[in-house]
């Protein structure tokens, strides 16, 4: 699905930004293997994986790009510097399980416009502890956190995420151990609640910290990554600042509106006023479909706040290699859809 914005009540100005979210699934680099050894790419297989990539860049051309499931990072950075990204920044690195085997990828940024400063984004002791976790809680993928300069719009801090997967949270246990029925669905329930309550912490916890920086600055603030669930779920909540009971408007210095962070979808469906428009989903599971990727933009991207400077003008999710798949293009590219938007200033 491809919409472009030609009802906005907003006129354009010749500015606009593309933001890009893609889960690479498994970029790795031969001989490294994800998780075992077995999972090597031929040099055919990887040839195909950074061909797709490539022909995505070269027919979209965002500007600022979030990725996850890295492992070979500067392999990805040398990738995309001729294509124009002069920018790329990670703060992590993949776990190694043995001399080629790695586990835990992670999340990194590229764009076509200084990156000022990178971090990692580290979860509060103090918030874990509110929240009944023990003070050592860390997220799953470690966040990024980035501060750039964009044209037009100044200073923009960036967040690149990839939240706990809906996996069941289980013990490591060896073959020779039998399980019974009963202790296979106990344990299938109490590792989905574990991955519900560690995902939700983490939405929880980079809340806290973009509220934070937010109450500091005046940078708008853009969230993108793979959450691995529904934006309006119970676990992702914290993403929701409006309904909360304790607070009121005259406690702050800025509008509870400053706080708050908007789901670029509905964004882009308010401004052209097609309210019926059906959301296209990011990944499929056993053939049904679900929207796990999001890009969430502060208020100063939400043209229905007269302060706003700029608005979703495009919205795009690249997804014909889910739904209709070449054999020779698109075996070995990502199980997720691509999100891409366009952003316009306002005039």
């Amino acid at each position: 699905m491809f919409a472009t914005n030609s009802k906005s009540s907003y006129a354009h100005s010749a500015f606009g930004l593309k933001l890009a979210t893609i889960n690479l699934f498994n970029f790795i680099e031969p001989p490294g293997a994800f998780y075992e050894f077995s999972n090597i790419y031929s040099e055919d297989q990887w040839r195909q994986k950074r061909a797709w990539l490539n022909r995505y860049i070269g027919s979209y051309e965002p500007d600022i790009i979030a990725f996850q499931e890295v492992f070979s990072a500067n392999t990805l950075r040398s990738l995309l510097e001729p294509l124009g990204y002069r920018f790329f920044s990670v703060v992590d690195e993949p776990e190694p399980l043995d001399e080629y085997i790695y586990k835990s990828p992670v999340v990194c940024l590229a764009s076509r416009y200084p990156i000022l400063s990178a971090l990692p984004l580290r979860a509060d002791p103090e918030l874990s502890v509110k929240l009944g976790l023990t003070e050592d809680f860390e997220y799953s993928r470690l966040p990024l956190f980035a501060t750039l300069e964009l044209p037009s719009i100044g200073q923009t801090d960036v967040y690149v995420v990839h939240l706990k997967s809906k996996r069941p949270i289980t013990e490591e246990k060896s073959e020779q151990d039998k399980k019974t029925l009963h202790d296979s669905m106990r344990e299938e329930i109490a590792g989905s609640w574990a991955s519900s309550i560690q995902r939700g912490s983490e939405a929880c916890h980079l809340m806290a910290s973009i509220i934070e920086r937010r109450s500091h600055t005046n940078n708008p603030a853009i969230l993108m990554g793979d959450f691995n669930d529904d934006i309006n779920s119970e676990v992702l909540r914290a993403f929701h600042v409006t309904g909360l009971r304790s607070i009121t408007e005259d406690m702050a210095d800025m509008p509870l509106s400053h706080y708050q962070l908007h789901d670029s979808w509905d964004l882009y469906v308010k401004n052209i006023g097609e309210s019926g428009l059906e959301r296209p989903s990011t990944h499929y599971f056993h053939a049904k479909g679900s929207v796990l990727d999001y890009i969430l933009l502060s208020n100063e991207f939400n043209s229905t706040d007269p302060a706003s400077i700029a608005e979703v003008g495009d919205f795009h999710c690249e997804d014909k290699h889910l739904v209709d798949p070449k054999f020779d293009q698109d075996t070995y590219s990502s199980d997720h859809a691509i999100i891409c938007v366009t952003i316009s200033l306002r005039r």
